[in-house]
């Protein structure tokens, strides 16, 4: 007994080293993200502080093509991706000001059902954009990433409008009147 009890352990300890020597196959987790191309580090500018031509250097030198390779590896159809992509089919005119109109709308910022619907919809394209996107801009930006505790930083909206948002390329509309007599 006590030798069969022996040869059943050494057994199962062979079977368990040797499955520990097989590499285990990869999830799919672990495929997604081998398959990603590796997000930019974070870039030294102070954007706020460039000037036109700057910028204008910058976003074709780097940003443009650090975010071609994102969008290429997430869909071959960004293969001929251009300023035009994301700043629209007027960017000169607009003096690519962002966030840009002809980018797909995106729900409110307080409509979670709207971002959950979003999502459910389209699950591929709200995981790139998230994880991949929103943090690589941020970065070539040298912007800290939008979030509940940072609202200001770089986020969804810093590219797209929400649903229901004025163009921003459209004309400001004018002031109402004041009150005669001061009124606020």
């Amino acid at each position: 007994m006590k030798t069969m009890l022996a040869l059943t352990l050494s057994l199962l300890s062979l079977a368990g080293l040797a499955a520990a020597a097989e590499p285990a196959a990869p999830t799919k987790a672990a495929a997604d993200a081998a398959a990603a191309p590796k997000l930019p580090a974070r870039s030294k500018i102070d954007w706020e502080k460039m000037n036109d031509g700057q910028r204008k250097k910058y976003m074709k030198a780097t940003v443009l093509p650090e975010m071609k390779k994102l969008f290429v590896a997430f869909d071959k159809k960004y293969k001929s991706m251009s300023c035009q992509t994301c700043h629209g089919s007027k960017a000169a005119e607009t003096k690519f000001k962002m966030p840009g109109g002809e980018l797909p709308k995106l729900p409110q910022a307080t409509d979670r059902p709207g971002f959950m619907a979003l999502a459910q919809k389209k699950p591929e394209a709200a995981k790139f954009m998230g994880t991949q996107v929103k943090p690589a801009m941020a970065a070539l930006l040298n912007l800290d990433e939008s979030n509940p505790t940072n609202p200001k930083g770089f986020g969804c909206y810093s590219c797209h409008t929400a649903e229901g948002a004025p163009t921003p390329a459209a004309a400001p509309a004018a002031p109402a009147a004041k009150p005669a007599g001061g009124g606020w």
